[in-house]
């Protein structure tokens, strides 16, 4: 005959078992359980002088907790629900052995796996500067607040609260950011939903709790703002002052070396970080008949679909890089920055500045490419325009593009550069309509 069990299933422990099982201790030291009805795995263990709340699980004791009989409903309520979530994880585990590394990693120790697995498997068709933007990321938003985190321990609501609060935290260090921090909190918690994707494809977690089906995205709207007439009329006005000052440094005020690089950002509509300030003079074709710079790996260029733009200059944006004094050291950047042999990391302060001057509301640097893009409109043919801001296009490495269409493209950064100019005051129209009539 079977063995008969010391107490008979109950449909849940609670605070009434407890209680009894205090009134009945067990007359041997190895005690007996009380085991909740079903499938759950929870149990009392009673002995002499103890009651343990915990999990069995093929024939081994996995405890939780002492319990007292004093203990109220709550706590007794809360045990049992660590209880339960351990008993999850064991089941869970015999189909996904996975699942008990899973459960004594932390989430930095996560991340260290997630970003060497990215860069084994994907650096080679990623940018260094994008793997670069992703540990920023994790350094500055995700290991702060979550690093010593245990993987199992993170859920959906505390996904949900970094969400909340990252924004906070970018404008607390940047006032100005993009999109009140959103942006950035939006890509804090998709590099989290892609670190768990990773684990939950490793059987180290049972599914991705900050994925956006669970964590909801900030909705941020697309950039489509940018200087109308009157804006960039107010803006060349604040560029003329401002150059006049000379050495406005000790100001606080943009340099010139600065505003002469806004300049050619408002002239070409480049990506001002990417394919200007970070690039090198010897990749600036100055004194070429199609003055250009060299990108030699643009945005968008995945795998074998290589080989960066060019950025067509007009006479203006010519004259001001040649402008732009280069101190030893830094003879060899197309914009240096403050210290020697560095380049200028970006416009956004100096921007700020004249927009504040101009008495115009915050925009991000990126308004001066929307800026480039809706004024050239009937400046230029539309494939010029296209090519111009490199929506499409032959790759910079091909010579025979560069001399067949280079000399049209050039000349059609010539008139937007001229247009742009008229709007911001440098020119009067009619000089721009005779100088339009010679070409």
């Amino acid at each position: 005959m079977p063995r008969r069990a010391a107490h008979p299933p109950v449909p849940r422990i609670n605070l009434a078992v407890l209680q009894q099982a205090f009134r009945r201790p067990a007359t041997c030291d190895t005690g007996y359980y009380i085991l909740e009805r079903g499938k759950t795995l929870l149990c009392l263990r009673v002995r002499k002088t103890l009651v343990q709340i915990g999990v069995r699980h093929k024939s081994l004791w996995h405890p939780i907790s002492n319990l007292s009989a004093d203990m109220t409903i709550e706590e007794i309520e809360n045990l049992r629900a660590e209880a339960a979530r351990l008993a999850r994880q064991l089941q869970e585990e015999e189909g996904l052995p996975g699942l008990a590394r899973g459960r004594s990693m932390t989430i930095a120790q996560l991340h260290r796996e997630y970003m060497a697995d990215l860069r084994e498997t994907r650096g080679d068709i990623m940018s260094a500067r994008t793997l670069e933007g992703y540990d920023d990321v994790w350094r500055l938003y995700l290991l702060p607040a979550l690093g010593a985190l245990p993987l199992p321990h993170l859920t959906v609501d505390l996904a949900r609260q970094l969400m909340r609060e990252i924004p906070a935290r970018v404008v607390a260090q940047r006032p100005h950011a993009k999109a009140g921090g959103r942006s950035i909190a939006n890509a804090a918690v998709q590099q989290l939903s892609a670190a768990l994707e990773f684990a939950y494809r490793m059987e180290w977690a049972t599914r991705n709790v900050a994925s956006a089906r669970l964590v909801r995205r900030y909705e941020i709207s697309s950039c489509e703002e940018f200087p109308d007439a009157a804006a960039y009329a107010a803006i060349g006005q604040v560029l003329r002052d401002l150059e006049a000052i000379g050495a406005p440094s000790k100001h606080r005020q943009p340099s010139l070396r600065t505003l002469l690089a806004l300049r050619v950002a408002i002239y070409t509509g480049v990506r001002h970080r990417s394919e200007l300030l970070w690039t090198r003079l010897d990749s600036c074709h100055l004194d070429d008949p199609v003055p250009r710079i060299g990108i030699p790996r643009a945005k968008g260029d995945r795998g074998s679909r290589r080989g960066g733009r060019w950025i067509y200059l007009g006479p203006e944006s010519v004259r001001c890089l040649k402008s732009i004094p280069r101190p030893a050291g830094s003879e060899h950047l197309t914009i240096p920055g403050d210290k020697p042999g560095s380049p200028l990391f970006r416009l956004n302060e100096a921007w700020a500045v004249v927009l504040r001057k101009a008495g115009l509301p915050a925009m991000p640097v990126k308004a001066l490419r929307h800026g480039f893009s809706t004024h050239s409109v009937g400046i230029i043919a539309p494939e010029h325009r296209a090519q111009l801001l490199g929506h499409q296009g032959r790759p910079m490495t091909d010579s025979v593009y560069l001399h067949r269409h280079g000399p049209d493209l050039a000349r059609a950064a010539a008139l937007v550069e001229e247009h742009l100019r008229v709007l911001l005051g440098d020119l009067r129209h009619e000089t721009c309509t005779q100088s339009v009539a010679a070409r």
